[in-house]
């Protein structure tokens, strides 16, 4: 058996040992990052984070803004583990609260309390800075994702289109669908809308895209606006030759689904096909 006395360095390593376990990590220093409004529609308003923090123990001051020239002092600043949290304020009575998390060199997380649209969220990412707010690496943004999903959208609606898949076409509309054609006018209604596809267009008509013409922008509370040209083509009567025209969709998001609710076709003409002129030397 042990003696007493050799024991005692065991008992303080397994009490010290806790205590270094628990310690927070360092957070005291620069940081500079992104902070980005993701919207519903998963398109990003990007944005800058300056933040300076000051940590004793578990307690973290410091400031934060979105320039060097604009910084504000944080407020209930806390590190639990890799875990830290504090406030900004925003005005009289408003604070913005940051929920950050430390791991493999990167602040990472959330904050709330901005005015931003509903079912938007703001990611935040800070890199480590030095004293001239110079960051280890590049500072990387939230991706904007709503023209790759518009261009699936449209995509859809078009494989649709020239399958004669009307189910799926009747999916992308809304039911007070509002068509406008320079040739023909108005039309209203899904059920007009997809009765003119299913006379007109099913095993006559079929459309591509023109390569580089698509422009999306987001409309804010209600969707996005498609803009672009297109083709269409007869493959059982290639006499009638090759049509072009320009379109502008109006997509609505509402509760998670995309449809369409107002399309413009316009500019109809025949399609210049004839290959570029060439100059001799």
């Amino acid at each position: 058996m042990l003696p007493t006395r050799s024991l005692l360095p065991l008992y303080a390593a397994l009490l010290i040992a806790p205590c270094a376990a628990a310690q927070a990590p360092a957070v005291t220093g620069h940081w500079l990052g992104a902070l980005d409004v993701v919207h519903a529609d998963l398109s990003v308003e990007p944005g800058p984070a300056y933040l300076s923090f000051s940590q004793n123990g578990s307690t973290v001051s410091g400031t934060a803004g979105d320039s060097p020239a604009h910084l504000s002092p944080i407020a209930n600043g806390e590190i639990d583990g890799n875990h830290l949290t504090f406030d900004v304020p925003a005005g009289p009575g408003k604070l913005v609260h940051f929920d950050l998390t430390l791991a493999a060199n990167h602040l990472h997380g959330s904050a709330t309390g901005l005015p931003v649209e509903e079912g938007s969220t703001i990611v935040v990412d800070a890199l480590p800075a030095d004293a001239g707010w110079h960051a280890q690496a590049t500072v990387t943004h939230v991706p904007d994702q709503l023209f790759a999903t518009i261009a699936a959208l449209d995509k859809k609606l078009f494989d649709a289109y020239n399958t004669c898949d009307l189910a799926t076409m009747g999916s992308l509309v809304t039911d007070d669908l509002e068509f406008y054609h320079d040739k023909t006018g108005l039309a209203v209604g899904k059920q007009v809308f997809l009765d003119a596809i299913h006379n007109n267009i099913c095993n006559k008509v079929q459309r591509q895209l023109i390569p580089g013409t698509m422009e999306v922008h987001r409309l804010a509370h209600f969707g996005a606006v498609e803009i672009g040209a297109h083709r269409f083509y007869h493959p059982n009567n290639p006499s009638d030759g090759v049509g072009e025209a320009k379109f502008i969709t109006i997509w609505r998001l509402q509760n998670g689904t995309w449809q369409i609710t107002r399309e413009i076709s316009y500019d109809h003409a025949a399609a210049d096909l004839a290959p570029p002129q060439t100059e001799r030397p």
